[in-house]
């Protein structure tokens, strides 16, 4: 169970630490989140926050979640958000925290991602934006940056977001995925039919289509 992404630094750290924590819990540590930093600044001018400082303040927020997930009682004596020592006895089930992943394009981005996460987010849109040499391109710098920490590229797993366009059979979904492994080795995915369907049910039997034409691939 995850996100792929939650603009994370547009909410309050104890609000998303409890919130993710009843999550994990219910769903027996099955929790896995993915943060994004957003590229609206309107959606950080209607949160009243800064949209040049998103990256220091996702920053800031992945080590006060960590805080209030490992501690207690817990606090993060943080400059954009603190959060004051207090009793947080609700932790996570997965320990010591629930694993997440890091939406990033830039070189810069990447280097965020490598140290502190267990997982990236990139995004194709089948069929109008794939892109596979651009996820490979990608890819290479987050190896080398993993290799320079000490981390093998291994360790960082890659979930990709597919976007569809309306019209776009799933049959043309599950090829795309399909070559998308085989050029890239990227293996896991989360498919988004949101602009291919129209209701829940459609989306539902959507996906049961894609990966039922993957599995028989």
């Amino acid at each position: 169970m995850g996100t792929h992404v939650l603009i994370a630094p547009l909410y309050p750290p104890v609000q998303s630490a409890r919130s993710m924590t009843t999550i994990d819990l219910v769903s027996g540590a099955r929790l896995r989140p993915g943060f994004g930093i957003g590229w609206s600044p309107e959606e950080y001018q209607a949160a009243g926050l800064d949209f040049g400082r998103r990256g220091a303040r996702m920053d800031e927020l992945l080590d006060a979640l960590e805080a209030l997930w490992t501690e207690g009682p817990a606090q993060h004596n943080g400059v954009r958000l603190p959060a004051p020592l207090h009793h947080s006895p609700l932790k996570p089930a997965g320990k010591p925290c629930p694993p997440f992943c890091l939406g990033a394009l830039s070189e810069r981005g990447l280097a965020t991602v490598v140290p502190r996460d267990d997982g990236w987010l990139p995004l194709c849109v089948v069929p109008s934006f794939v892109g596979i040499d651009g996820l490979i391109a990608q890819r290479s710098p987050l190896d080398r940056l993993a290799r320079e920490v000490g981390r093998a590229p291994e360790e960082s797993d890659t979930v990709l977001r597919v976007n569809i366009d309306a019209g776009t059979g799933v049959t043309q979904v599950a090829d795309t995925i399909r070559l998308v492994h085989e050029r890239t080795g990227i293996d896991h995915c989360m498919v988004d039919p949101m602009h291919a369907v129209k209701t829940v049910d459609e989306t539902i039997d959507h996906a049961r289509d894609v990966l039922g034409l993957i599995a028989e691939g």
